[in-house]
């Protein structure tokens, strides 16, 4: 077809059609000759299919914008759609009826509570959508599947493998090939499935306008854009591995009382000390960035309960889980600012925080940076390591209300100098694998795009080696 379907089916003739779409939908078709009581039934449907047959083919076809078939191979669903192509693609507006308590309407399908509630209905699959993701929707990590009726429409309510454990979020499809569109819902892991379920039952979905495929030309250029951000892509991939096969350069690595230097010269970090602790005896509650983060970790003499550690390889599979021990690191830091200015602008606030940057060695006894990584058991709630950054400061002065979140930075004049005490949480078994460095800088060590290997090493602002 060349133009949109206009047609409308009559009352008498749409309400027939349903009703022999969902005897079709209950199985009620397949019965006929098995049970004398079925006759009836049967002639009611056979009586619909004939006027399906009998109205124009363009409104036959507007009954149905795609066919999904679904399949699903070990732990992964896969829903397959056939399109109608007779029919123009729609946008779509989607509103809820029901909100849970304490959740609000952000804007642009975003429902938010206090700490992980929240609920988001992802970007509409239209058909246009749908085209463009190759009619092809796959869910990985699968456990099961519910099926049931959401607002009207056949709807999926997907379950993971290790729900609990992993703290993984509720994920629910809808899907409605009469109008032309699947609604995807995704919710934080401590909602509550029934409040999630009545939200998910509550939509109101509205037409508001066409859409459109894209033409051969779209297709086309979009080809083009996807290849070469792949083949730029594996070029950056490619020089970050070449930086890593390389390493730090020596000359990049300062020692305790050696001075790190950034922002062109404008600030100096040193190291004076530092110290592994048991315990966090003595240190001031009001100087933690966030004191809760350590309820239910301390024992009554301050030392740091073990957590349950996974060891994850650069490619994400899981390695080891184990029970790891925690000490604390007490860095003592000095901070010089020589200069307020910084390629002409106002330097700004100063960073007082560091990080722990995992490293590994090259052939030849460089550091590199680690590509494997350790995450807690997301059901550990746990958030001491976070960032891998500092979780006190004994200088801050940014302490009250919204003011906080700027705890780890300070004013700093020309030609003055602090000294401060930073503390991290580091696993006892990682205490020789890292170096620290200053929280936003050495970014060019993901620049592979941009820049070579010798560009990326000579952008690098430096680290400090314990």
């Amino acid at each position: 077809m060349n133009r949109k379907v206009e047609e409308r089916l009559p009352q008498i003739v749409e309400e027939r059609l349903q009703e022999a779409y969902e005897s079709i939908r209950k199985g009620e078709i397949k019965q006929v000759g098995k049970r004398r009581s079925s006759y009836r039934k049967w002639m009611g449907v056979a009586a619909a299919l004939v006027l399906v047959v009998s109205v124009p083919s363009a409104v036959y076809a507007a009954v149905s914008y795609f066919q999904k078939n679904t399949q699903q191979q070990a732990d992964s669903l896969i829903y397959e759609f056939e399109l109608n192509y007779e029919l123009i693609p729609g946008e779509y507006q989607v509103t809820p009826g029901y909100l849970p308590e304490g959740i609000s309407d952000q804007g642009a399908g975003k429902y938010y509570g206090e700490g992980d509630d929240w609920i988001t209905v992802m970007p509409i699959y239209t058909m246009a959508e749908l085209e463009k993701a190759n009619k092809e929707i796959v869910v990985d990590n699968i456990d099961k599947v519910e099926h049931t009726v959401l607002s009207g429409m056949e709807a999926d309510v997907i379950l993971f493998k290790e729900a609990e454990k992993y703290r993984r979020d509720t994920c629910l499809f809808l899907f409605n090939e009469r109008e032309g569109y699947v609604l995807n819902i995704i919710a934080g892991y401590t909602m509550s499935k029934e409040e999630v379920l009545q939200f998910a039952d509550s939509l109101s979905v509205v037409r508001i306008g066409d859409g459109g495929y894209a033409t051969e030309q779209d297709k086309t250029e979009r080809i083009k854009e996807e290849e070469a951000a792949r083949r730029a892509g594996q070029e950056g991939e490619n020089q970050e591995e070449a930086l890593r096969q390389t390493g730090v350069p020596s000359d990049k690595i300062f020692g305790v009382g050696e001075e790190l230097y950034t922002y062109g010269g404008a600030l100096g970090y040193k190291v004076t000390d530092y110290q592994f602790l048991k315990s966090l005896e003595g240190f001031a509650r009001e100087d933690f960035f966030d004191y809760a983060r350590f309820d239910g970790w301390l024992h009554e003499d301050k030392t740091l309960r073990p957590y349950k550690r996974q060891h994850y390889s650069k490619d994400g599979k899981l390695l080891s889980e184990e029970e790891t021990a925690q000490e604390i690191l007490r860095v003592d830091v000095e901070i010089s600012c020589y200069d307020d200015q910084w390629e002409g602008l106002p330097l700004g606030e100063a960073e007082l925080g560091l990080e722990l940057v995992y490293m590994d060695r090259t052939k030849d006894g460089a550091y590199t940076w680690a590509q494997d990584y350790y995450e807690a058991v997301p059901s550990e709630e746990y958030s001491l390591q976070m960032d891998n950054s500092a979780v006190y400061v004994n200088v801050a002065s940014h302490t009250e209300g919204e003011d906080r979140k700027d705890f780890f930075f300070r004013d700093m004049k020309k030609g003055e100098t602090i000294s401060y005490t930073l503390l991290f949480v580091v696993d006892k078994d990682r205490k020789e694998d890292f170096l620290l460095g200053v929280i936003g800088t050495n970014s060019s060590i993901w620049q592979g795009e941009s820049m070579t290997v010798e560009e990326m090493q000579s952008e690098l602002e430096g680290y400090i080696r314990l």
